[in-house]
């Protein structure tokens, strides 16, 4: 009986091996399933992305701007599936080849590790932003044309802000509800190609030092957005010198 016992319990435990050995088996052929649909989907995110850029690209090559719509039915690729990649027109711009690396634009966000200055920080981010786009004016100019004719149903995407909130960081906390949306406001305005055709088409600036001028007007809303946080010191009226002046005087005769 004893051995008979035994026997039993070393087929028992033979099978959980064998039962745990499967599991463990079939939950490995999961993951790797699991990671081949993964990339799979990669794969054709990768695919159709490049489909509606290509598709964009010979649109461009015929002389015309290409709106999502037209990109979609050029590709053969869903509207639908077409604005979750480019939700806007001007998104698509920037991925095509038609206005080039859109690189310094989206590394913005890199310069809240690279400089500690809020004021610093912005300005270069202005500067770097006005660098870009000057590189692409005339483009951008056509771009900024269409979205100014109802006609074409083309709007910008409101970038600008998201741009000023990652620059300033932590420092918007600093500023008061009025202060903040005073500054963000401003500093809206140094974005895009908006201010270059300003002070292109009124004045005899050097094109070159556009983003340098831009940059400071940034640093000094920055720094005039800052100071006007920081506590003051009150000051000491003419009487109140007067009487301390005067105690002092008491004291020392006394």
């Amino acid at each position: 009986m004893t051995a008979q016992g035994g026997g039993s319990s070393k087929i028992h435990s033979g099978a959980q091996r064998r039962d745990a050995a499967e599991a463990q088996a079939a939950h490995g052929d999961a993951a790797e399933a699991r990671a081949v649909q993964t990339r799979t989907r990669d794969r054709q995110t990768r695919r159709t992305r490049r489909v509606l850029i290509a598709a964009a690209d010979e649109i461009f090559a015929e002389g015309r701007f290409p709106t999502v719509a037209d990109v979609a039915e050029r590709a053969d690729v869903a509207r639908a599936t077409a604005y979750r990649y480019f939700p806007t027109q001007e998104a698509l711009l920037l991925e095509t080849t038609f206005l080039g690396d859109s690189e310094p634009l989206r590394s913005l966000s890199d310069l809240a590790r690279e400089i500690e200055d809020p004021a610093e920080r912005v300005a270069e981010g202005v500067r770097r932003a006005a660098q870009w786009t000057l590189g692409r004016e005339a483009k951008l100019r056509a771009i900024l044309r269409m979205s100014l004719d109802p006609a074409n149903d083309v709007r910008r995407p409101a970038r600008r802000r998201g741009y000023i909130a990652e620059l300033l960081g932590p420092t918007l906390k600093e500023l008061s509800p009025k202060a903040r949306e005073r500054l963000v406001g401003s500093l809206t305005l140094l974005f895009g190609i908006d201010p270059i055709v300003a002070i292109c088409d009124n004045s005899d600036v050097d094109p070159a030092q556009i983003p340098d001028m831009l940059a400071w007007a940034a640093r000094e809303l920055v720094s005039s957005a800052l100071r006007e946080q920081r506590p003051t010191r009150p000051r000491r009226t003419s009487a109140a010198k007067g009487t301390a002046s005067d105690g002092g005087r008491a004291r020392r005769h006394a």
